[in-house]
């Protein structure tokens, strides 16, 4: 197909570039074919992508094949990049594309729904000052994610799947649920590390008094 005849990704909707994806010949998806994809659209569709495919369930270390170009992509929003720029290495990480249809199957009807309800509002928290806070708070968020935690990766994924939204469609409410989530995030992660440092007392006293 002549170039100028290629339909222009800008002009489809996320939830049909997501599915096109997924009809490829190569049977593993790069991360360059998902940056090409999704044009100009680049920061807010993928960290939205990347974000939807980590909260499926992956062997133990496989969301930190996430959370590297998330944490990337992030701090390149926060420093107000026009356009996506990752590493050759970043670039050729792949995951099979069997796999990628099978999990954009599972949150196809989900993604149209959300799709159909976004809109551009609230333009003051989607604006350049609000893409910098906005891409700081992922880079904390993509970290977290990566981390160890019991159950500690959905609420920062989930977190990171209403913020890309709202930088993708540019809806200012998509930004404050992104925020909220944050919120939640913070406080199981706080509740968490209390519980482990008072077991560790707990602990630590038992051994006291078996020592005396």
């Amino acid at each position: 197909m002549p170039a100028h005849d290629k339909p222009n990704d800008d002009l489809r909707l996320f939830s049909d570039v997501l599915e096109e994806l997924g009809e490829g010949d190569d049977p593993k998806l790069k991360l360059e074919e998902l940056v090409a994809a999704f044009g100009e659209r680049g920061f807010g569709a993928m960290i939205l992508i990347l974000s939807m495919l980590a909260l499926l369930p992956w062997p133990p270390g496989g969301k930190a094949v996430f959370a590297v170009p998330i944490i990337l992509m992030s701090l390149e929003l926060a420093f107000q990049r026009s356009s996506i720029w990752l590493p050759r290495w970043a670039l050729n990480t792949s995951i099979s594309r069997a796999a990628y249809r099978a999990g954009v199957s599972r949150i196809m009807k989900t993604v149209r729904y959300v799709e159909n309800l976004t809109q551009p509002r609230i333009p003051f928290l989607t604006g350049e000052v609000a893409d910098t806070i906005t891409g700081l708070i992922c880079v904390i968020l993509a970290l977290i994610m990566a981390l160890p935690i019991p159950f500690g990766d959905a609420l920062p994924g989930i977190a990171l799947v209403f913020f890309a939204l709202g930088m993708m469609q540019r809806d200012g409410v998509a930004i404050l649920l992104g925020a909220l989530s944050t919120g939640a995030c913070a406080l199981y992660l706080f509740l968490i590390w209390r519980t482990v440092f008072e077991v560790a007392h707990h602990v630590a006293g038992w051994f006291g008094q078996l020592l005396h």
